[in-house]
Order: C-alpha cells, then structure tokens, then sequence
C-alpha cells in the first residue's frame, strides 16, 4: 500500500501539472492555426497606424495561422506593401493556403492601417492582395473589423462556406 503511494502521488502531480498543461497548450496551437479557429483577439493588441513597426509587423504575422511556415517579411514602406514568404507550397496546403490568405490579409489590413497591398509568397506561387480589393468585397473600410466579433462574424464564420469566389476576388488583378 505505501510502495503504491510512493509511486501513485507523483504520478499524479506530474500529470496534473505537467502532462494535462502541456496537451492543452498544444491543442490550443493547433486551433491558432487554422483560420476558422483562430482567436483574432489574439492579435487585435497588435493595432497600428503604421506600418514602420517592423516588429510589432513580424510579431502580428508569429500569431496569425500560417506562421509555421513563415519564412521572412519585408516593408516597402514607400508603396506601402507588407511582403510575406512561406516555405510551403500553396497548392500542398491548398484550401488552408486560400483560408490563411483571406483570413491573414484582412487582419493586417483591419489592424495596419496604412498597409495598402500584402504580397504573400509561396514556393510555387505569390499571391497580392490589396486593401482596395478586401473592401470591395466587404463594401465598406475596415475599420469596424478590429472589433473581433465583428471580424469573427464577416470573415472567420464565412470560411466555412465556398471561399474560392472570395479569395479570386481577394487575389484578382484588377
């Protein structure tokens, strides 16, 4: 009974402290990175009149879904063009890529307010959304989307229906 206790109560605290905290953490991850899962209050602390913050940039993209493929970021800051490399193939990925464009791009551009065009390149295609088109699509600025019930209900509800019309408009040159 005592050998059972000995080895019974670490046991426990091992797994109530360390072992059920450590699967919560990575199945919260795992839910940051799919769009329609994503906690878009996450990100909403990372808001910005400019562009020029190129680590409050980088930090928004580390928390956005895609960024485990992240690769690296460039401003342009005279066209004020966000630019993303993956190191993934968009057609591997395929309806997550299509997702993580629509979903990535309207949150930088809801929260980066002078951020008028993201290029996001992929190993086998580059894609380059401009902030004229997302609010086409929508019909309005963006402004009201840094509310997250706002943006959880225009655009990460939404992506569980056909996005292919939407991310054509999103990605089409005009």
């Amino acid at each position: 009974m005592i050998a059972l206790l000995i080895i019974g109560v670490p046991l426990f605290i091992w797994i109530q402290f360390f072992e059920v905290p450590n699967k919560v953490r990575i199945g919260e991850e795992r839910m940051q990175q799919d769009p329609k899962t994503h906690s878009y209050e996450d990100v909403a602390k990372y808001e910005s009149e400019y562009m020029g913050d190129a680590s409050n940039l980088n930090n928004l993209l580390n928390e956005l879904p895609l960024n485990e493929y992240k690769e690296s970021i460039e401003l342009d800051s005279d066209d004020l063009v966000f630019k993303v490399d993956y190191d993934v193939q968009a057609a591997e990925i395929e309806e997550k890529a299509q997702q993580g464009i629509i979903y990535n791009s309207t949150a930088v551009f809801a929260l980066i307010e002078n951020v008028e065009q993201m290029e996001m390149k992929f190993d086998d295609e580059t894609y380059s959304v401009s902030r004229d088109s997302v609010e086409k699509w929508f019909g309005t600025t963006l402004v009201d989307f840094k509310d997250p019930e706002i943006f959880q209900e225009k655009v990460q509800k939404q992506l569980t229906k056909d996005i292919l019309p939407w991310f054509l408009a999103y990605t089409e040159s005009e």
